[in-house]
């Protein structure tokens, strides 16, 4: 596959990805995804809670609703939160145990109740993140509203895992110095790890 130019190029690819993937596909192509976010060791502490970020997928998004319910499954049980916008890249951080517990916000995401509580960023264990492209070293692009890029940062030693179908990952995306870059990269078919980050 030959490299993107710039970001909008490498967006107008992650989304044609997205796009192709078959409605009947969709469940069994999470699952998988799923299993193999559930594989990574650092989510191997028995008896430990861990916090986990997550989000409501969009309708082309893989959707981490399978790896979330696993998540909750666990003995003790994950604590579950998702973004909430607040305002021009701001997000606050509120637990939603079940997918009931979340409305459409802003841009039509499901996010949580303004009074559902808080969760601070450095409470944060794991965040599972979307994207529009990706590449084989964790570089993630997202919509181009930078609110991960500015909400990532803030999760102190939070393991980092972008969450995408095969097709969304690129030879190469082009990144800008501001851009967060993850720590693991889940597909239905491969995990991918970037280089460790200080502190890690």
């Amino acid at each position: 596959m030959s490299a993107v130019p710039d970001k909008a190029s490498a967006r107008l690819r992650g989304r044609a990805a997205r796009q192709n993937v078959l409605p009947e596909q969709r469940a069994l192509l999470a699952r998988h995804a799923a299993d193999r976010l559930l594989a990574l060791p650092e989510l191997r502490s028995p008896g430990r809670e861990l916090t986990v970020l997550a989000y409501a997928a969009s309708a082309e998004e893989l959707d981490p609703a399978p790896a979330v319910a696993a998540l909750c499954a666990l003995e003790p049980p994950a604590r579950v939160a998702y973004p909430r916008v607040t305002g021009p890249q701001r997000l606050t951080l509120h637990l939603a145990p079940r997918a009931c517990d979340l409305s459409p916000g802003a841009f039509g995401i499901p996010e949580p109740a303004a009074d559902a509580p808080l969760v601070e960023p450095d409470e944060v264990d794991i965040v599972i993140v979307p994207g529009v492209a990706f590449d084989a070293t964790c570089q993630r692009i997202g919509h181009g509203g930078g609110y991960y890029d500015r909400l990532l940062p803030l999760l102190g030693r939070a393991l980092r895992v972008g969450y995408a179908f095969d097709g969304q990952v690129l030879s190469t995306v082009p990144c800008d110095p501001h851009d967060a870059v993850l720590d693991v990269l889940v597909t239905p078919t491969r995990t991918l790890r970037a280089s460790s980050r200080p502190g890690r």
